[in-house]
């Protein structure tokens, strides 16, 4: 069975109306920053790759540590890591890729479509990327390190993805069986556990039905143990098991 890592590399205050749809409140709000780790299979398999210093420095993210060594806190060396799931190409998930050099980039056809398309440049989205590394993903897929795939796929037994978009336009979401039972780890598809347990949207959008049916695709694919991991939320620690600073075991 494999094991789960929730692995924190940075955090910023933000309020709640800049993450819950419609919300005009401005009471404060805490995001945590993470990469994930699954363990126990044929290699380790990482989920999203974080971003860099240039990112921390200009976004005002409050301490900052490279992915590469948070990843390093569970005894796995960044360049030993031949698999990176990517949930979707926003900065905080994708700008940190060249920290992993020998990985190949799991990323859904819709997601890079999108970011090389008609809408990216508008004010609306061009905020949540870092528009050098996005460019990466021309050469990189010219180098034979990209995987595109087009909606839910096994990506090895015991290890799937799935396409929910919403919040983006091919964001995917990622199960893993456990011993514990089947985690999954939502990324932005709930930033926080009051967006899926409570039907609530953040306020970044492309297709507002698609992200309230990844809500109920979420629910389905947890079952009963409920293993949901928020992709920002810092309940996270509460709700599973902390190691050290920055190290949280899922299951």
């Amino acid at each position: 069975m494999y094991e789960v890592y929730a692995l924190k590399y940075g955090e910023r205050d933000t309020t709640t109306c800049q993450f819950f749809y419609r919300d005009s409140r401005h009471d404060p709000l805490t995001l945590h920053y993470f990469v994930w780790l699954i363990l126990g299979g044929p290699h380790p398999v990482l989920v999203d790759t974080g971003f860099l210093e240039d990112d921390a420095e200009a976004r005002g993210i409050r301490s900052y540590v490279s992915p590469a060594k948070v990843v390093e806190r569970v005894g796995v060396k960044a360049a030993d890591i031949p698999m990176a799931l990517i949930s979707h190409l926003h900065y905080d998930h994708w700008a940190g890729h060249s920290l992993f050099p020998k990985a190949t980039y799991w990323i859904q056809k819709d997601e890079i479509a999108f970011w090389t398309g008609r809408y990216a440049s508008m004010p609306a989205f061009r905020g949540s990327s870092n528009v050098e590394q996005l460019m990466q993903v021309v050469p990189l897929n010219y180098a034979n390190r990209l995987r595109i795939v087009h909606g839910d796929h096994e990506v090895l037994p015991g290890i799937r993805v799935y396409r929910v978009g919403g919040h983006t336009a091919g964001l995917q979401i990622v199960t893993v069986q456990t011993a514990r039972g089947t985690v999954v780890l939502t990324s932005d598809a709930s930033h926080f556990y009051h967006n899926v347990e409570t039907r609530n949207p953040t306020q970044i959008i492309t297709n507002l039905p698609e992200m309230l049916e990844g809500f109920e695709t979420i629910h389905t694919l947890a079952g009963k143990e409920k293993l949901i991991v928020a992709g920002h939320d810092p309940l996270v620690a509460d709700r599973f098991k902390p190691l050290e600073a920055g190290v949280i075991k899922i299951a």
